[in-house]
């Protein structure tokens, strides 16, 4: 096929601007522009503007998809609205996905390339929109790192970790993800023999949920009365959030989840690929005997 890029961004906190939107038209007169959203496709020729210059001005996501497998997806996130220091663990490898600061956001950048050409372009992947994971911001401020998590195993996959490294906090619902983080998956071709070798060691979000709201009944007045007041003189406070990042706080220091090194995972991840390909070639031969039985069958049913 041609050469194909498409490059999506969208505003998620407020709307553009009309002065906003006719800087954007400046920069591509082909584009589909809105209060929300830029989208635009090349056959030929590339996106005259810095994408990253871009979603730091306006937006708050972005996603980049090529044909020849540069698959990128940049988030912007309120420092005032997340932990930075719970995510930078995840964003540590030298050459994978980034975290950068950048005046009152960070920003995510996770990326992969295919080494492949005639392989990059997969019809399912490609159909992947920002729409898809654009919910992936609001986990991320709700205090749900599964997305980070997710990000370091495209480093470990990719082998820009060390053997010895340590895995950072595993977060609990690695077997249980949401929509958003399996399209997360598929779009970024993360390892999913690495995300299960991951998950043996992760809680379910369910019971997450229901020791969250245990400790919301643990409160004192006090603390719930100083919780309502934030809400008030902060109408906008993300108020649910908040309190999860407090509970998650919590739990941090109550409880320990043994890790385990980049190396372990992939050596992990490298058994489950063994073992899936073993069943596989256990079901064709089992399939293949059945059916060398049954036309042994019908044979001698001729023959007699």
């Amino acid at each position: 096929m041609s050469e194909y890029q498409r490059y999506e961004f969208v505003a998620l906190d407020r709307p553009l601007s009309a002065r906003q939107m006719t800087a954007l038209r400046a920069i591509s007169t082909r584009a589909e522009i809105s209060a929300t959203r830029f989208w635009n496709e090349y056959n030929w020729g590339d996106l005259a503007a810095d994408p990253a210059k871009l979603l730091a001005r306006y937006f708050d996501a972005h996603l980049h998809f090529t044909s020849w497998g540069t698959h990128r997806l940049m988030l912007r996130l309120p420092k005032a609205r997340v932990n930075v220091k719970d995510l930078d663990p995840y964003f540590v490898a030298r050459y994978g996905p980034r975290l950068a600061r950048a005046g009152e956001y960070v920003v995510l950048d996770i990326f992969t390339d295919a080494e492949d050409g005639e392989s990059a372009y997969n019809h399912k992947t490609s159909r992947i929109s920002l729409a898809e994971l654009a919910p992936l911001h609001a986990e991320l401020i709700r205090g749900d790192l599964r997305p980070a998590y997710l990000a370091w195993l495209i480093a470990v996959g990719g082998h820009e970790v060390d053997d010895d490294a340590m895995e950072p906090p595993v977060p609990a619902g690695l077997s249980e993800l949401t929509a958003a983080q399996q399209a997360m998956i598929e779009f970024l071709r993360i390892d999913v023999d690495l995300v299960g070798a991951a998950a043996e060691t992760s809680g379910t979000a369910s019971k997450e949920d229901a020791s969250f709201r245990r400790w919301l009944a643990t409160l004192s007045a006090k603390k719930k009365h100083e919780w309502l007041k934030r809400a008030a003189n902060e109408p906008q406070l993300a108020l649910g959030a908040e309190l999860r990042r407090a509970f998650q706080v919590t739990v941090k220091r109550a409880t320990t989840v043994a890790r385990r090194t980049a190396g372990e995972l992939r050596t992990l991840a490298k058994a489950r690929r063994a073992a899936a390909q073993r069943s596989r070639t256990a079901r064709t031969n089992k399939a293949k005997a059945a059916s060398g039985s049954q036309r042994r069958t019908k044979s001698g049913s001729r023959r007699g």
